[in-house]
């Protein structure tokens, strides 16, 4: 698979697993109708084909789109999305910044594979050996070496390189599937987080009353009762 392929099974997995949630209930199938069904009755409002039409905008002749039916809480939204964040590694940032501070432990504590020879038997062989660890100096260490032992600007040169490490963190930025995620998802046809307006759209468009009940919502995606 391409990075792109990736990033669209990412996106599409995620969008899925929103509607899993959202209320009123829909099951993803019927979700992509609704938007099948938007879409045709948009190019017919893009035509202008119905003369009743003339002079509105577009919410007044088709009404809202899809997705502001059906809410899910900002909270549980954004756990599911950086949950895929996660998965599919799309923060580069942030693995960046995990890198940086795996070295600037390594610094600190290193350690290194050692190959450690079994022991000798009676006739002359040995057991077969296995990996061991060796734990060198630290890199403190080591500079104060190379300057010849205890030199007053071991600490400053040490501080230094990790500084350069920071800096390499602040300044690279390849996000360039995080921010595609975000605006495929965020900026797409995911759940609205607005409960009011999900309410007010079922009763003015489609002549409806619903309750929408947060704690039920949150039980239902952690599987757990939510006290009051």
């Amino acid at each position: 698979m391409t990075r792109h392929e990736v990033l669209e099974q990412a996106c599409a997995q995620c969008m899925k697993e929103l509607y899993e949630y959202v209320v009123p209930h829909i099951t993803w199938n019927q979700f992509k109708k609704e938007c099948e069904e938007y879409s045709k009755r948009y190019k017919e409002w893009e035509s202008k084909c119905n003369n009743e039409w003339k002079g509105k905008s577009i919410t007044e002749c088709i009404g809202p789109k899809p997705y502001e039916f059906y809410y899910l809480p900002k909270e549980i939204l954004d756990d599911i999305c950086n949950s895929y964040i996660y998965a599919y590694k799309l923060n580069a940032k942030q693995e960046l910044l995990d890198t940086i501070c795996v070295l600037k432990n390594y610094c600190k504590k290193p350690i290194v594979d050692k190959y450690i020879e079994g022991e000798l038997r009676e006739d002359g062989t040995r057991w077969p050996g296995h990996r061991g660890y060796d734990h060198p100096d630290n890199l403190a260490v080591q500079v104060n070496d190379i300057l010849n032992n205890k030199h007053p600007e071991t600490e400053l040169v040490v501080n230094k390189f990790f500084e350069f490490l920071d800096m390499a963190g602040n300044f690279f930025n390849w996000n360039r599937d995080l921010n595609s995620f975000n605006v495929t998802v965020y900026l797409g046809p995911s759940p609205n987080s607005n409960k009011e307006a999900v309410i007010k759209n079922w009763k003015k468009y489609r002549n409806q009353d619903i309750e929408i009940d947060e704690n039920k919502i949150k039980e239902n995606y952690y599987g757990e009762e939510i006290d009051d």
